[in-house]
């Protein structure tokens, strides 16, 4: 999925200043805690569709990745590569 480089960028900050949490992880989603630039918000994986779910405003109007499920998805690349 095409980001751009506003995106990737916001991202790669949020990542480096250790605001993605992974709060609970079942057979079925993984859920995460992202600190974004002015609130908190709440990321789903739903490991049965392969879908990625956030609550803010930017994936809601835009229907693009927004950088705090980026950001999860950087994190748990991290996670798996060490």
């Amino acid at each position: 999925m095409e980001v751009s480089k506003e995106v990737r960028e916001k991202a790669l900050r949020i990542l480096r200043e250790g605001k993605v949490k992974k709060d609970i992880e079942t057979e079925k989603r993984i859920h995460f805690t992202v600190q974004g630039e002015t609130e908190t918000h709440s990321v789903i994986y739903d490991k049965i569709k392969k879908e990625w779910s956030c609550d803010c405003m930017y994936l809601t109007l835009r229907e693009k990745t927004c950088s705090h499920i980026l950001a999860a998805q950087l994190f748990l690349k991290q996670k798996s590569s060490t």
